[in-house]
């Protein structure tokens, strides 16, 4: 072999290990990337969405008892809900039985919660959505067995849930369009 075979030789070898590292690069970077579009309803702890800029977070100040607006509190504490002045009793403390992040959309199969649920057992339901439909929220197992819509962008719906014993269910639907909710069930004591 000459110098210039042998050059051509190293050129080439270059090259190949050039690109064989741009192909392996490529594959990681495509295998590491987050997966984007409409997520499945089975994935209920999904990474906090706009959703949860719309809910209202509420905490009661220990010195006084008055309600106190804050920053957003940690979605993990618990929510304490305050009695209006001259109301009997301390103020309610809840605690988070189950939290749901979704994405729903129009005409999808609905997201179905379920908890096992004491005769008489007292529950609290928030739930806010963001997005271009409002969401129809349907709850069976309660007194009343309720319906309502919560209005994407607008403030979250709160109820009051009082079980009938056995199954406490909610179902969530999107409306008009796909809509990305955030819902909280909490047990009240």
């Amino acid at each position: 072999m000459d110098a210039r075979t042998d050059d051509r030789w190293r050129g080439g070898l270059l090259a190949g290990l050039a690109l064989a590292a741009v192909v392996a690069g490529a594959w990681w970077w495509r295998q590491a990337a987050p997966a984007i579009g409409p997520v499945s309803a089975a994935v209920s702890s999904a990474a906090p969405s706009p959703a949860t800029a719309g809910l209202l977070r509420v905490v009661v100040d220990a010195e006084d008892g008055h309600l106190v607006e804050g920053p957003v509190a940690d979605p993990d504490q618990p929510l304490v809900f305050h009695r209006e002045s001259g109301a009997a009793g301390a103020p309610e403390r809840s605690e988070t039985i189950w939290a749901d992040r979704s994405h729903l959309s129009q005409g999808g199969p609905p997201l179905v919660r379920q908890t096992g649920a004491e005769m008489g057992g007292r529950y609290l339901l928030v739930a806010g959505c963001v997005g271009s439909g409002p969401v129809t929220i349907q709850v069976a197992g309660a007194d009343g067995a309720p319906e309502e819509r919560a209005d994407c962008g607008g403030p979250p719906v709160l109820l009051r849930l009082t079980a009938v014993g056995g199954t406490l269910e909610v179902r969530f639907t999107a409306d008009d369009g796909p809509a990305d909710l955030d819902a909280h069930l909490s047990v009240l004591s």
